[in-house]
């Protein structure tokens, strides 16, 4: 078979900055803050027996963001008991913001992010040799991850102007982080709130390539101050655009993003909604010339639907990928007395496709009636191939946490989900456009349940004991109507439950120095892919890893930083492999639980505050990431990485540099070496401040920002991919971009 293609009265001073601080998530366990007449949840770790690990979101609002997440790129948490990192906003106000947010790690150890194309397009993450699929991506807390394939689409859910931060464990974290694909860590990404006076921000700019972009961001301030629900809000419209002449793979995508924050009694109300609709081309190799008569559509291939007579399955019209996706949640938080509760319910809807793959020959399918049979290409025409991935995912996430004594802590919740996914690759004709039939048709409904309890213990004040355990349950079914309309088996269930415990301590050594150590279990079900690959194995089951960790965190005013040693044993990693069944003569191919691997090295971040206008950071990484029982290395996992980079401000002015060094690693295919590549990036920013007018015009900010990527053209480090469609002059991977520039303006009203 083939393999499918794979968001009362108040003072109106007091309630907005109240209403900036309790939209942030999970304030957990503390003691309400006195906000003139207003009682909010604090921002600060403040519980007896909270260790400051699921407090709250980086803050920021989207006018205003704390000066230390500005100066630096990372900040450490010294109170956690296991690796932890915040990426700071700063980091991504530094960055070309038409790409993808997940471009902010390749400044981390032993992180690559590469892509086969422009970052707008979607980014591949490796965390210490793990694949973006192994990785658990959470956006203001709901998890991100498909739940019948793990897959992750970096592109898809918020733009980096919008985000306050994103916390990065990477390893397999807590019990308390919901998710089902830790292996190579988390990364928790959170959206700015709302600010507390009235703005219109417009923005716009130009680059590289044929790059542009123009957008509104719109912030209410505070509106309802006598209403007994006084209600802060954002809005963003954004298009972003790219000829893609370096890859060759014109691209178009339109961004829309709300989020409200009302105050409701003793807690917050947040509304959010996200929508990304995207096109971009299938084939590679536009040229500037037919970009401008083609459109964006064009490619390597003739843009002719007819050459020399006969239908042209390559003509650019076929062959684009199209896809939209939609994210919303409401979430109420408040405290009552000591007990901080949360109620989180989201839902998810992604529905498009994938074009490219044709024929003129005739084809079985499952056709409109239900039958299954051959069909022939329509007359003058072809079948055209559309990979169709139609999502709905809807869930709730409770959490509860209260101290039990003055020195015990009880953090508790339950993440329930359910995932309906439709992979349907349909075959359409050429001249018409009529649906023909399904090469397959495969419907997958995936439920879960996850409880967790997390209980923090200070018999000290230099001492945190943490440890927790959660829970998962996860049954699946399997649809094949291709097969059942054939008459054969194709319909399938699986129920899978695994227990996941953590332990953690840290221990003030002196002020300053923090030492702590981890060790936490975690677990993936198999994919849905388990039904369609070779002999369906009944007995496959979850894959799982053990994380140990220990290190130190350390803050000596003008240096802070943490070391980190870490090792995943990865048992039970699902592998296809072939074997003979008694009494046959022939092999057959199955999912088996008989892989194991090893991901172990350190990670090592220093952040230096050398004056008030100059900040830098070094980023060291050391990793062995090895398939032991395939005894070939992980893909994209070099043995060393070095990042290290500068920030100078002075008035107005904001600079940054920053150089990347990644020793030699392997491509997918375990053997073709990726060169050892050094890059640099650069960005410049001046933002003119006018107070509350300028000239009666009423504008407030204008800022002026230029990004430059591989700003020494280090090129030489692609690889091509062989075989149909693609040729020698159709490079597929780029592991650094050609040199490129962004420039960018915002003005603010």
């Amino acid at each position: 078979m083939p393999t499918p293609v794979i968001t009362s009265r108040f003072r109106p001073r007091h309630i907005a900055l109240a209403a900036a601080l309790v939209c942030t998530p999970t304030a957990w366990a503390q003691t309400p803050t006195e906000l003139g007449e207003v009682s909010a949840q604090g921002q600060a770790a403040g519980a007896t027996g909270s260790n400051g690990l699921f407090l709250s979101a980086p803050a920021g609002t989207v006018d205003s963001i704390p000066q230390k997440q500005l100066d630096n790129v990372q900040l450490f948490n010294p109170e956690a008991t296991q690796s932890q990192t915040e990426i700071t906003a700063g980091q991504y106000q530094s960055m070309d913001p038409t790409e993808s947010f997940t471009s902010s790690l390749k400044v981390l150890p032993n992180v690559v992010v590469t892509s086969d194309g422009d970052s707008m397009n979607g980014d591949d993450v490796y965390i210490n040799g793990f694949a973006k699929n192994l990785i658990n991506w959470t956006l203001d807390g709901i998890p991100l991850n498909d739940n019948d394939s793990y897959a992750f689409y970096t592109n898809e859910f918020i733009p980096t102007r919008l985000i306050s931060g994103t916390r990065y464990f990477p390893g397999a974290a807590s019990a308390a982080i919901p998710g089902l694909a830790a292996f190579g860590g988390s990364v928790e990404t959170y959206s700015l709130n709302p600010g507390p006076t009235p703005s219109v921000s417009l923005m716009g700019g130009a680059g590289s390539w044929g790059k542009y972009r123009y957008g509104l961001l719109a912030n209410s301030g505070l509106i309802g101050a006598n209403t007994g629900a006084p209600t802060a809000l954002w809005f963003y419209a954004n298009k972003n655009h790219t000829d893609g002449y370096y890859d060759n793979t014109p691209s178009d995508q339109k961004q829309y993003l709300f989020k409200s924050v009302t105050q409701l009694g003793p807690g917050a109300l947040t509304l959010f909604y996200t929508q990304n609709n995207q096109k971009f081309n299938y084939y590679g190799g536009c040229t500037a010339a037919n970009q401008a008569k083609f459109g964006d559509t064009c490619n390597v291939y003739s843009s002719s639907p007819i050459v020399n007579g006969k239908p042209n399955g390559l003509y650019s019209g076929y062959n684009y990928n199209q896809y939209q996706n939609w994210l919303t949640y409401a979430k109420y938080e408040a405290t009552f007395g000591k007990t901080t509760v949360s109620n989180q319910i989201y839902y998810y809807r992604g529905n498009g496709y994938s074009g490219g793959a044709y024929t003129n020959s005739t084809y079985n399918l499952l056709q409109p009636t239900g039958v299954y049979g051959k069909v022939s290409a329509p007359s003058g025409g072809l079948f055209l191939s559309h990979s169709i991935n139609s999502t709905r995912r809807i869930g709730n996430i409770f959490r509860l946490a209260t101290p039990i004594t003055d020195a015990l802590g009880l953090e508790a919740g339950l993440w329930l989900n359910k995932n309906d996914t439709t992979h349907d690759q349909q075959f359409v004709s050429s001249t018409t456009g009529q649906y023909l039939g399904s090469v397959y048709l495969e419907p997958v409904s995936t439920k879960l349940y996850e409880p967790y309890v997390n209980l923090t213990f200070k018999p000290t004040p230099r001492l945190t004991l943490q440890g927790g355990v959660k829970y998962l349950h996860v049954s699946r079914d399997f649809v094949n109507d291709a097969a059942l309309a054939q008459g054969k088996p194709g319909k399938f269930s699986n129920d899978f439950s695994t227990t996941m415990p953590s332990l953690g301590v840290n221990y003030l050594v002196a002020k300053g120095i923090n030492v702590y150590a981890n060790v936490t279990k975690n677990t993936n079900p198999p994919q849905y892919n388990q039904y369609y690959t070779g002999t369906y194995n009944p007995d496959l089951a979850p894959q799982k890893a053990t994380t140990y960790d220990a290190g130190v965190v350390y803050d000596f005013g003008m240096w802070s930083g943490a070391l980190d040693l870490f090792r995943v044993n990865f048992d039970d990693y699902i592998q296809s492999f072939q074997y003979t069944p008694p009494g046959s003569t022939g092999s057959i191919s199955m999912l088996a639980n008989v892989g194991k691997a090893v991901n172990e090295g350190l990670a090592w971040q220093n952040n230096f505050i050398l004056n008030n206008n100059w900040s830098a950071y070094v980023n060291l990484g050391l990793l062995n990431a090895q398939f032991t029982s395939a005894k070939v290395p992980m893909p994209y996992a070099p043995h060393s990485t070095v990042a290290t980079g500068v920030t100078y401000k002075t008035g107005p002015w904001r600079a940054k540099f920053g150089v990347r060094h990644t020793s030699e690693a392997y491509w997918t295919d375990f053997k073709s070496p990726i060169d050892a590549h050094t890059t640099a990036d650069a960005s410049l920013r001046y933002t003119w401040k006018a107070g509350d007018t300028a000239r009666g015009l009423g504008l407030k900010k204008v800022s002026v920002s230029l990004n430059v990527n591989n700003l020494f053209d280090e090129q030489h480090v692609y690889k091509y991919k062989t075989g149909f469609p693609f040729s020698a002059k159709d490079p597929g991977l780029y592991i650094s971009r050609p040199r490129s520039w962004y420039l960018g303006l915002e003005a603010t009203f």
